[in-house]
């Protein structure tokens, strides 16, 4: 736990530049709001738990995870979000960004008792952990008025 904190503090001020840091902020708020709506029925339901808790009289969630470090990885990546470049490359993107913090959360899952599957698996977890981060950068990209993650070309033209 105490490495997730010292590198999400350490990755959100080497990671995020100075001009950009009001936008990381609020898309770690962002995502923040996501992830406490969607993990408190997970963790009621069974399909994760977290043995060993920061807070354990508190809640069933786990602070550092949730409430820390995947949003400062959130922040990181949505600063770095390039709304100009092609579909292609922001899918990529994307996809490796879920696909390392997947990996990540599974190292997490066997190595540790931070947190621990119940009737989820990788896959699922990365099916999850890539809706919160789709809705998150799409209301992010509402906040900021940019255009959003992918485009609806109904009525409109094909520019990519």
């Amino acid at each position: 736990m105490a490495a997730m904190w010292l590198f999400g503090f350490i990755g959100f001020i080497l990671f995020i530049p100075h001009k950009d840091r009001r936008k990381g902020i609020l898309a770690a708020i962002m995502f923040q709001a996501f992830i406490w709506l969607c993990d408190m029925p997970s963790f009621k339901f069974g399909l994760l738990s977290a043995p060993v808790r920061l807070f354990p009289k508190a809640t069933d969630l786990t602070v550092t995870i949730n409430y820390f470090f995947y949003p400062v990885l959130f922040a990181i990546f949505y600063v770095h979000w390039n709304a100009k470049n092609n579909r292609w490359f922001r899918l990529t993107y994307f996809c490796i960004w879920i696909s390392v913090i997947t990996i990540y959360d599974n190292i997490l899952e066997i190595y540790t008792d931070l947190i621990k599957y119940g009737s989820l698996n990788w896959f699922g977890m990365w099916i999850y952990i890539g809706i919160l981060f789709y809705i998150s950068l799409i209301c992010c990209n509402w906040f900021y008025k940019e255009k959003p993650p992918i485009k609806s070309y109904v009525g409109g033209t094909n520019e990519d």
